[in-house]
């Protein structure tokens, strides 16, 4: 049976694998770049090839980091963070300096959970001193745990690659997952940029 971890493993290995590949090849135009939001969630860096010159289909692997936090009226709070691998597969559109880039992938990672609730567990016990009690009594709960997450995201961009190496990117990568527990949750536009060199 092929569990989540083997999975993930085996994704990764497949991507390295092609990078190795990749790189033996005369003549293709390969990068690594910072990048900031998007894919990589917070922060991460990137190493992207084309699979045939400095246009047309290449892919992009990277590690990176991510945190988010969310607080509620009612004084909850819950937490994310973790390290995620985001593969992707993408097309380069233009055969100058200034490129569009149209892109597919996923994101796995390992994330770090943190909740914290504030649960009502009915009305407030009377005192029995006749006077009348009023509201609800709360009780205070933390919850932890690790676990493994993933979202599928696109990429929609614009790429200037100059002559001397310099590389910026930035652009859009929608994302969504399939709606099980291990798919993480990001907004559906979620902006990147990213600053990079040619290798």
């Amino acid at each position: 049976m092929i569990t989540i971890k083997k999975l993930m493993t085996l994704l990764l290995a497949m991507s390295l694998m092609g990078a190795i590949v990749a790189q033996a090849q005369e003549g293709t135009e390969r990068s690594l770049s910072l990048e900031l939001f998007g894919a990589q969630n917070t922060v991460g860096i990137n190493y992207d090839s084309r699979f045939k010159g400095n246009h047309g289909l290449g892919y992009r692997v990277g590690v990176g980091y991510g945190y988010s936090e969310t607080s509620t009226i009612a004084n909850s709070s819950y937490a994310l963070q973790g390290v995620a691998a985001p593969i992707e597969i993408n097309y380069l559109f233009g055969k100058g300096r200034h490129k569009f880039e149209l892109g597919f992938g996923t994101s796995l990672g390992y994330y770090y959970e943190k909740c914290h609730v504030w649960t009502s567990v009915g009305p407030a016990p009377n005192m029995g001193d006749g006077v009348p009690d009023y509201g609800y009594s709360y009780y205070y709960k933390k919850m932890t745990h690790n676990t493994f997450g993933y979202f599928m995201f696109g990429n929609i961009g614009y790429r200037l690659q100059t002559n001397r190496g310099f590389l910026l990117r930035a652009g859009m990568t929608p994302s969504f997952n399939f709606g099980d527990r291990y798919g993480i949750y990001r907004k559906w536009y979620y902006p990147y940029v990213s600053f990079g060199w040619r290798l």
